[in-house]
């Protein structure tokens, strides 16, 4: 190897380093970071060794789903899944604002409940939807106005808004969420890692609801198991792999990085940067970023 060769990469080693740190410092000084962090992905001190008690149920998702006030439905605010066999047509429904439908959630596990009304939280491509999305990779937290609280999904995955917050960091075609994660996410990450392993790949990836006319959704979930505690929220369990593949390698591994890049469409000179979020769209709160509002952290809601 000759010398500008090692002095080129230890530049970019540096470079990449030191972005690290900024992103990091920057995202760990926001009003809302609160608490000591012991693991490479911001577990609370003494949840990467594991906790005693077993893995709390998240409110709104297990149960009967809740009508709107005054009857008539269900709430929903924005896009999300339609149950042809209530209403026949298209199987995702792309309309904006609040809307009452005949028909419950598909999954509440997909949904967030919010004021009253349900929000999907999920990847609208595997629900039928084919416009504009955007691709996330790992679990990142939901804008107020998209329905608050958590995305838990593990590996690649889409949603109908852009990033809102420059703790998204770009890698290749991906948007991961470099800041932290508050107590809310690590009580329910347990479940959802389950879940997301367990379950949607077979009732709900790839559009498997609604293939052949078979409607089958997932079965509830009375007890989280103990292994679910064991990945990351990069999509990464312990031991095995995620419902859409390992994550590609390519990062460049250092300090608090939250799992490996994926190198596909990532520069070899930048493969990573904070997010620029734009102005919202006009006319759509799905198809941009809000310039007010914000994540305060917490949970779905009433």
């Amino acid at each position: 190897m000759t010398s500008r060769a090692i002095a080129s990469g230890a530049a970019f080693a540096g470079l990449a380093l030191s972005t690290l740190v900024a992103t990091q410092a920057y995202a760990q000084s926001d009003d809302y970071y609160s608490g000591a962090y012991d693991d490479q992905y911001g577990a609370p001190q003494g949840q990467a060794q594991g906790q005693a008690q077993e893995p709390p149920i998240p409110p709104y998702v297990e149960g009967a789903p809740i009508a709107a006030q005054g009857g008539g439905g269900y709430c929903y605010v924005g896009p999300h899944p339609v149950d042809t066999r209530v209403v026949p047509g298209p199987a995702f429904e792309d309309v904006q604002g609040q809307n009452i439908r005949p028909y419950p959630p598909v999954d509440l596990r997909l949904f967030s409940y919010h004021q009253g009304c349900y929000y999907f939280i999920g990847d609208p491509r595997d629900f039928g939807y084919g416009g504009q999305a955007y691709s996330y990779y790992g679990a990142h937290p939901v804008l107020d106005v998209y329905g608050g609280g958590w995305c838990f999904m593990m590996g690649g995955h889409y949603h109908l808004w852009r990033p809102w917050s420059p703790y998204f960091t770009v890698v290749g075609p991906w948007y991961y969420w470099y800041g932290p994660y508050d107590p809310f996410f690590w009580s329910y990450w347990p479940y959802y890692s389950f879940y997301y392993r367990s379950y949607y790949p077979t009732y709900y990836a790839g559009g498997r609801f609604y293939r052949g006319g078979g409607y089958r959704a997932a079965p509830p979930i009375s007890r989280v198991p103990a292994t679910a505690m064991r990945s990351s929220p990069t999509g990464t369990p312990v031991g095995g792999s995620n419902f859409r593949g390992s994550p590609p390698s390519g990062a460049v591994s250092a300090g608090a990085w939250r799992g490996s890049a994926p190198a596909s469409g990532a520069s070899s000179t930048a493969p990573f940067r904070p997010a620029t979020p734009s102005a919202p769209s006009s006319g759509s709160a799905f198809r941009g970023s809000p310039s007010g509002g914000g994540w305060r952290g917490g949970g779905r809601r009433r």
